[in-house]
């Protein structure tokens, strides 16, 4: 069993706010996590004690979760902040890995020319529903905010919440750990993240990305729907696929292991690969700042 792991929280003053962050210690290659509509950065609590000495391991809450304000609610704002914390910490050739929600982000960073990205993890993510600017909330979303309003938000509703977003059998010490996770979200977190992630359309970006890909998905998921997997895979066809048979929406969670295991060989082979594209971006880049 992983011990769990929170690097103190750390704070960047951005526009007339803040955005919330821990970083490991570790010397190696970045890795850039960005938690889903549930979490925050706490959700990574299985991952910092094993992967957080290879890799200098840094997680966001995200505009809107945990300790991090408001800042907006589509995906130019979430990814204009992410970009402002990359800046800020100086990370480059990293691998930026994004859960649900936050691969939408994931995939509009490693989309940025402006970047230095080694590599793309999408864990059981989508590629956003696109819908029009301006259309009521989707019931998905609309559903909690009125949870949320009505205050129904307690320990045991966010355990029954865990229970029915996980498959049948999960192991009672992670509904736990996925209900206390959860205890971060806010209203303002599923008005805001739910948006962003309603007008987002990710398959107008998806051939600007040119790094190595991995999706992870569980074979259980009931959150992302067949059809949307499929869209995610058909965006990307050279993407390397891992199934964890087994899993839910949260294999991060449930099988902890087996997820940190392929995050590490697919960005250790990345951030080895040193990829012409990478490198242009990087000269790109000095280009821009030295004129």
């Amino acid at each position: 069993m992983l011990d769990l792991v929170e690097p103190k929280l750390q704070y960047l003053p951005y526009k007339d706010g803040q955005i919330a962050y821990r970083e490991t210690a570790g010397s190696g290659s970045a890795l850039f996590l960005l938690h889903g509509m549930n979490g925050s950065s706490k959700s990574w609590s299985k991952l910092y004690s094993s992967l957080g000495k290879l890799f200098r391991v840094i997680a966001w809450d995200a505009p809107s979760f945990g300790a991090s304000d408001v800042f907006g609610d589509n995906i130019q704002e979430y990814k204009n902040a992410a970009k402002a914390l990359i800046s800020k910490l100086n990370i480059e050739d990293f691998v930026v890995l994004g859960h649900s929600m936050g691969g939408l982000v994931a995939a509009q960073i490693a989309a940025d020319k402006d970047l230095s990205i080694a590599g793309l993890v999408l864990s059981s993510s989508h590629l956003g529903f696109g819908r029009p600017k301006g259309e009521e909330l989707m019931p998905r979303y609309e559903k909690r905010i009125e949870i949320f309003n009505n205050k129904n938000t307690d320990i045991s509703f966010r355990i029954d919440r865990a229970k029915f977003n996980s498959p049948k059998g999960t192991n009672e010490n992670v509904i736990q750990f996925l209900a206390n996770v959860s205890a971060d979200v806010r209203m303002e977190s599923i008005r805001d993240g739910g948006r962003m992630s309603q007008e987002t359309d990710n398959k107008i970006i998806s051939s600007e990305i040119k790094v190595p890909i991995l999706i992870l998905s569980g074979g259980q998921d009931t959150i992302i729907s067949t059809e949307m997997h499929s869209e995610l895979v058909t965006a990307f066809p050279r993407a390397q696929q891992v199934v964890f048979p087994k899993a839910g929406h949260a294999s991060y969670a449930e099988y902890p292991e087996l997820f940190n295991e392929q995050v590490r060989e697919f960005s250790e082979k990345a951030c080895d690969l040193k990829l012409p594209s990478s490198k242009q971006n990087k000269e790109n880049i000095n280009e821009r700042k030295n004129k």
